[in-house]
């Protein structure tokens, strides 16, 4: 059972939310990706390569913590994520989550920077007064 989840920050086309499971925290990161997903990113095995499969719009989920998720977490955050996303598979996007082992805060700012040249704390206040951060 997930003890505590806050939203940290909502974009377009990204989401970033924490998450403390036992004390354990997590950070869940959905990126929309705009675009169909890679064989390689599906993660299917190699039997499994049919066209059918890459579906109209990608979305990753990223879960980051600093140790090892914990084997009877797995199903609590995929639950949790699949609340989030599960309309997006009826729109026909594929939805693959992932686990990391990485400091949640230094995956989340090397994320912002790729995607949009800025770590989370120098974003600014004027950017943040919406329900979308844009």
């Amino acid at each position: 059972m997930i003890d505590y989840f806050e939203r940290i920050m909502r974009l377009t086309d990204l989401e970033i939310w924490s998450i403390r499971i036992e004390q354990i925290h997590y950070c869940l990161v959905i990126v929309d990706e705009r675009r169909k997903a890679s064989i390689e990113e599906l993660d299917l095995p190699d039997a499994i390569i049919d066209e059918d499969i890459q579906r109209t719009n990608y979305v990753s989920v990223s879960i980051f913590s600093e140790i090892s998720v914990k084997e009877e977490h797995i199903e609590v955050l995929d639950d949790y994520v699949k609340r989030f996303t599960d309309h997006l598979a009826l729109a026909h996007c594929n939805v693959v989550v992932k686990f990391y082992l990485e400091q949640p805060e230094i995956a989340v700012d090397r994320l912002l920077l790729q995607k949009y040249g800025y770590k989370l704390a120098e974003i600014p206040l004027k950017n943040l007064w919406h329900l979308n951060q844009e």
